[in-house]
C-alpha cells in the first residue's frame, strides 16, 4: 500500500513540475506578442488553454497534497 502511493506521490510530483513548466507568467504574457494585451492575455494566446491548464495545475496540486497526507499517515502506522 505504502508503495503504490509513494508511486501516486512521484507522479503528482512530476506532472506539478511539468505543469508548472508549461504555464507562462504574467511578465511573458505581457512581454511578447505584437499586440499587447487584452484582459491580461497576449492577444496571440489559445483562448481559454491557460485557464484549463491553471485548473489541471490546481487539481493535481490538491491530489498531490492529499496523496502526501496519506503517505506520513500509512509510514506512522508501519512504523
Amino acid at each position: 500500500m505504502l508503495t503504490v502511493l509513494i508511486v501516486f506521490q512521484v507522479l503528482c510530483a512530476l506532472g506539478l513540475v511539468a505543469l508548472t513548466a508549461l504555464t507562462t507568467t504574467k511578465s511573458e504574457q505581457s512581454g511578447s506578442g505584437m499586440w499587447g494585451t487584452i484582459g491580461g492575455k497576449t492577444s496571440s494566446s489559445i483562448a481559454g488553454l491557460e485557464d484549463q491548464l491553471e485548473r489541471v495545475t490546481m487539481w493535481v496540486a490538491v491530489a498531490f497534497l492529499i496523496v502526501s497526507a496519506l503517505v506520513g499517515m500509512v509510514a506512522l502506522r508501519a512504523a
